[in-house]
């Protein structure tokens, strides 16, 4: 399992000297070996989106959505992310950047839970000629299974992981999990109608 570098990635000199401006903890010092946890797993396999953030070759971030059915980011293990991109914009930009800088950021937010995962990695890009097996086991995306143009998948090889702060995100639900709230109290009045 490779060492988690968080603090690498998220701590240079000029973060930890604003740190100590402030007066304030880096919490991160821990180089353990890195692996998403359970509760990780569980919040990426439940988004329908998440930000995928790139490197341009002028040194920029670039960031762009992803989204798909609720699972279409698959985790074939505790380090590795996995999903099919779909045609698009047709402008290339987070694919031309992997091509020139393989790092990665995927931003994910678990609204009802006020949950958030940056998760840190080197991504490869896969084409359907290439391994036509894995595009097919991406297709299947949590319980629908896309029947579209595939143009590639990315792989994703994790280096870290954070899930930070909720403060300031605004829960929210959509329909299928207030549907799935409600149930219970729709079959009670149902039940409490017919014995009138």
């Amino acid at each position: 399992m490779p060492a988690d570098r968080y603090p690498e990635i998220a701590y240079g000199p000029a973060v930890r000297a604003r740190q100590a401006e402030v007066g304030a903890e880096n919490r991160v010092e821990d180089t353990a070996d890195f692996a998403l946890d359970a509760t990780d797993t569980a919040l990426i396999r439940r988004c329908d989106h998440f930000i995928l953030s790139t490197v341009t070759e002028s040194g920029w971030p670039y960031a762009q959505h992803r989204g798909g059915p609720a699972g279409f980011v698959h985790v074939p293990d505790a380090t590795t992310l996995a999903w099919v991109e779909f045609p698009g914009n047709r402008q290339y930009v987070s694919t031309g950047n992997l091509d020139h800088d393989d790092r990665v950021c995927l931003f994910f937010v678990d609204y009802p839970t006020r949950r958030r995962l940056k998760v840190f990695g080197h991504a490869r890009l896969v084409e359907p000629d290439e391994d036509p097996a894995l595009i097919e086991r991406l297709r299947t995306m949590g319980e629908k299974t896309y029947a579209g143009r595939v143009e590639r998948a990315i792989v994703v090889d994790l280096v870290a992981a954070d899930a930070n702060c909720a403060k300031h995100i605004t829960p929210r639900w959509d329909r299928t999990y207030i549907d799935e709230l409600t149930e219970v109290y729709r079959r009670e009045i149902d039940r409490l109608r017919e014995s009138e």
